[in-house]
């Protein structure tokens, strides 16, 4: 317990560091303080307002994609509040625990199981991952200047996306198979790792995967992932005009693919750096001006924090649970998660 408690404080650290210095690159490199907060003062509030609805309707077809995942087991407006809760809880604290309460959350509404919110939450991640990299070549093609290697490695990683998705979804139809097979890699050429924990790790990962093995049910989930991220490409594009940058869909859409894969560094709460630093480097690429492209990243950050703040604390009341209890729970699970770790 207290190894785990200390390997957590060391990546909030971690991620503190790395927030601060993603931060001080945005100032050093492309805008000061003072260039931002005068680009601000030009803001135009109604695009403003679009991309804020926008991301209401983001969360909105999300929710819809967790109950079809949950097969409508509990009523829609659960799975929608906890799931915004889940958003601000990651908004506001360290370690992705909003993502562990919304498992706890949804696992403690029967019928659904914890083991079942796990598994939703793994194959929403690999969805989006898939489709946001299956996306990014397409939206390379609007910069004029990229070297290239980095197309190649744009329109590479795509097909290996595609190809990793192939084989997961032929894993699921031969579970056992594929368990056999992963623990025997394992054995031979990881024989430092434990096994049967991996293995298990593996097992659940196909569990989760297993409505990717019927053609409709795949298909669904397919049309419901990219309804589920138009809407952040439309908060973009809406959010980059009021600050008045001349964005194209094409541009907003690899904006969208630079802030999501930035994601994956580990980082303070919400991302407040890597976030930051992605975006507007993402803008720099396609020749928009430096204090704009960071008003534009300072400016949605906020706007998306503050509106996933209010859906969450509209959740919170709606559900009848407190911060705390709530909080407590997920470090706990947490804690039990990691304690089950190799």
């Amino acid at each position: 317990m207290e190894q785990n408690s200390h390997k957590g404080r060391w990546q909030i650290w971690l991620g503190i560091l790395i927030g601060v210095a993603c931060l001080a690159a945005v100032f050093t490199l492309y805008a000061r303080p003072s260039e931002i907060i005068e680009s601000l003062r030009h803001v135009h509030p109604g695009y403003l307002l679009i991309g804020g609805l926008a991301v209401v309707g983001f969360l909105v077809i999300r929710a819809v994609r967790l109950l079809f995942m949950l097969d409508y087991a509990i009523p829609y407006s659960k799975v929608f509040h906890i799931q915004n809760i889940g958003y601000m809880l990651s908004q506001l604290l360290p370690l992705r625990l909003g993502d562990v309460a919304r498992v706890v959350l949804i696992g403690n509404v029967p019928p659904v199981t914890m083991a079942q919110g796990l598994s939703t939450l793994v194959i929403e991640r690999l969805l989006d991952l898939l489709l946001i990299v299956v996306l990014l070549p397409f939206t390379v093609s609007g910069i004029a200047d990229l070297p290239e290697w980095m197309r190649s490695f744009a329109q590479l990683s795509g097909f290996i996306a595609i190809a990793g998705i192939i084989i997961l979804v032929i894993a699921a139809n031969q579970r056992e198979r594929a368990s056999r097979m992963v623990g025997g890699l394992i054995g031979r050429f990881l024989p430092f790792l434990d096994r049967d924990s991996w293995v298990r790790r593996f097992d659940n990962l196909l569990v989760g995967l297993k409505s990717l093995t019927s053609i409709r049910d795949g298909l669904i989930l397919t049309i419901l992932t990219i309804l589920v991220w138009i809407p952040i490409i439309i908060a973009y594009y809406f959010t980059m005009l009021a600050v008045n940058l001349e964005p194209t869909w094409i541009m907003a859409a690899f904006v969208v693919c630079a802030a999501a894969l930035s994601v994956a560094i580990p980082s303070t709460p919400g991302q407040a750096g890597p976030f930051h630093f992605a975006v507007i480097t993402a803008l720099q690429l396609y020749g928009q001006p430096a204090a704009e492209s960071a008003s534009f990243a300072f400016l949605y950050h906020i706007g998306a924090l503050l509106v996933m703040v209010i859906m969450g604390t509209i959740g919170v009341f709606s559900t009848g649970v407190t911060f705390g209890n709530v909080i407590r729970s997920a470090q706990s699970f947490a804690s039990r998660q990691g304690t089950n770790q190799p």
